[in-house]
């Protein structure tokens, strides 16, 4: 049994009645919205509580554990799987460099590009760290049925797809 509460009479859903272009779609009932409130939720609830126990933002947390599992690399490279952009990334790894968890070196065959590196004090970190964040994240999961959860995996990999898909046409 799910440690997480399930909800009960849920409304029915306002997707399948949208008129035409969206027509009667509440702002509460737009997919962005709900997905970022449940992010959100996550996030304040789940996340940042294995994060601060860690004395980690969840940012931190974030670049910290894409680092453990594919140091070093490219703050390019960094910031586009971790979803961040350059200026915002660097005001997050600079704590992270202060503590010794992280290094950043202007790449020498390229001048202009920085290279994010793990130390082990890092990336012993980002170990203790990992299973209490997979634990949290399985907790949530929990509260799914098996056919739910493949659901829900399936149609977020599409949304980014189609997310994606509709940021290249508008490029």
């Amino acid at each position: 049994m799910s440690t997480l509460k399930r909800r009960s009479g849920a409304a029915p859903c306002p997707w399948l009645s949208a008129g035409p272009g969206g027509s009667g779609l509440g702002l509460d009932d737009f997919p962005s919205a709900l997905l970022m409130r449940v992010a959100n939720l996550i996030q304040a609830e789940v996340t940042s509580v294995y994060a601060r126990q860690h004395e980690l933002t969840v940012p931190e947390w974030r670049l910290l554990a894409r680092l453990n599992e594919s140091a070093p690399m490219q703050l390019a490279a960094l910031c586009r799987t971790s979803f961040f952009d350059k200026a915002y990334a660097g005001r997050v790894l600079r704590p992270l460099e202060g503590r010794g968890l992280v290094t950043l070196k202007v790449d020498r065959s390229h001048k202009r590009r920085v290279i994010v590196d793990i130390t082990a004090c890092g990336r012993q970190l980002a170990r203790q760290v990992q299973p209490v964040a997979r634990r949290s994240q399985m907790r949530l999961l929990e509260a799914l049925e098996p056919v739910e959860r493949t659901a829900l995996y399936t149609t977020l990999h599409k949304l980014l797809g189609a997310t994606a898909l509709s940021q290249s046409e508008a490029a």
